[in-house]
């Protein structure tokens, strides 16, 4: 058969514009949330391009199935091995599925102007198996379903294993499917492989148990018992793989740093953030003074993006968007404790009087304009930190200090904050 017959004959083709269109929704969408980081990019164009495209090229295989057991393929004398045969039907939903995948990589690698690295390899292999295993499953189905019932199956099926598992317990569910979409990454973090892992043990086992159905239609015991047994095995190994993340697939990063010193405070981005360096660290190395001064604690030895103890250390975010308003605000925060104490039976009621004045009272202390504040914490917050702002330097610096204690103690209430 010619080249251009054989391409125009797969509904492949004429799915295309569905998947581009359907592509777009979650591709566009989260845009505006893409981190300055490769593994986030590679994330985005492979999570929007599996939800997406996806579910139609499984429901074009399911119909082309349906194509070769109508003509009688499975019925003839075998020119060509079940393998061949497979490959010739299935490669325009496959090429379909590589077009979808390399426009969302083109989409994303736009806003990824000057960010050093390229693509996750490891992220994209998984997920070209994962939609490689659905597109198998389809083909199996069109053998033996009706098309009136293996293509919405299969497209309605196929999307709804993509799209509910994230919202749904146990936790581990989410990361079985491949749609890894606000899963991972901000820069500050990497991709836990052992997402990636199971995800590959799901899908190899969808499309052993697939081929197997597929390849010929003889009843066994083994066969079935293969069919049924391969992918419970894969679903039983993926969800132990699993078993211990949370709801995110991010963890944090261990190194890619860069760093500079400035007035005799180290400070370290991520290498991604390198243009913006000397920018950053000429912001926080006054604003670290100026919190030293008024809350009386020790200068940091280092400022750094990544892990910080709070003490020696101190932690700071300097996102391609942030202003340095914000970069100050992210030291600022990065002081206090990141959440309440434990406190047995109790709570910590201190942690919702004190936390918003405290985190404005040392913000503006350290150079974040009142404007700012107002927008980051409210109005309400502002008015009760100006009283304090009008006490003498030490009695201000008493109020931070004990306030500052309530945050970390059960046994302290904060002063000078009147209780909402």
């Amino acid at each position: 058969m010619p080249l251009t017959r054989w391409l125009r004959s797969s509904a492949a083709l004429y799915a295309l514009p569905l998947m581009g269109v359907y592509l777009m929704f979650p591709l566009t969408g989260e845009l505006p949330n893409l981190d300055d980081n490769w593994p986030g990019a590679t994330v985005l164009a492979t999570a929007a391009t599996v939800m997406a495209v996806t579910p139609v090229c499984a429901a074009v295989a399911a119909w082309e199935g349906t194509r070769l057991r109508q003509g009688g393929v499975f019925r003839a004398t075998g020119v060509r091995s079940p393998i061949t045969v497979l490959a010739w039907s299935a490669a325009p939903v496959a090429g379909a599925a590589v077009l979808g995948m390399v426009t969302a990589f083109a989409v994303v690698t736009a806003e990824m102007p000057g960010v050093p690295g390229g693509p996750d390899l490891l992220i994209l292999a998984t997920a070209l198996l994962v939609m490689a295993a659905w597109t198998m499953a389809g083909m199996a189905a069109g053998r033996y379903l009706p098309p009136a019932v293996g293509i919405p199956l299969l497209l309605v099926g196929t999307w709804l294993w993509f799209a509910y598992p994230s919202a749904l317990e146990p936790l581990w569910l989410r990361h079985l499917t491949g749609m890894n979409l606000a899963a991972c990454c901000a820069t500050g973090e990497v991709f836990d492989r052992r997402a990636l892992a199971a995800q590959s043990l799901l899908a190899v086992s969808i499309a052993v148990a697939a081929y197997l159905g597929w390849a010929s239609a003889r009843r066994s015991a083994t066969r079935t018992g293969a069919i049924v047994l391969v992918p419970a095995l894969g679903l039983g190994l993926a969800a132990f793989t699993v078993r211990d993340l949370g709801p995110e697939a991010g963890r944090p990063r261990a190194g890619g740093l860069v760093c500079t010193v400035r007035q005799g405070i180290e400070v370290c981005v991520w290498r991604e953030r390198r243009s913006r360096l000397a920018a950053t660290a000429a912001i926080v190395a006054p604003a670290a003074k100026r919190i030293s001064v008024a809350g009386g604690v020790a200068m940091p030895r280092r400022i750094t993006e990544g892990a910080a103890d709070g003490a020696g250390t101190w932690n700071v975010v300097a996102g391609r968007d942030s202003t340095s308003d914000d970069i100050v605000f992210s030291l600022v925060t990065g002081l206090l404790p990141a959440g309440p104490p434990r406190c047995a039976g109790t709570g910590s009621p201190a942690w919702d009087i004190a936390y918003v004045p405290v985190t404005v009272w040392l913000a503006e202390r350290a150079g974040v304009s009142k404007n700012v504040l107002a927008t980051k914490a409210g109005p309400e917050a502002v008015a009760v930190v100006k009283g304090v702002l009008a006490l003498p330097q030490a009695q201000q610096r008493r109020w931070f200090r004990h306030n500052l204690a309530a945050l970390r103690r059960c046994d302290l209430s904060p002063v000078g904050i009147p209780a909402s």
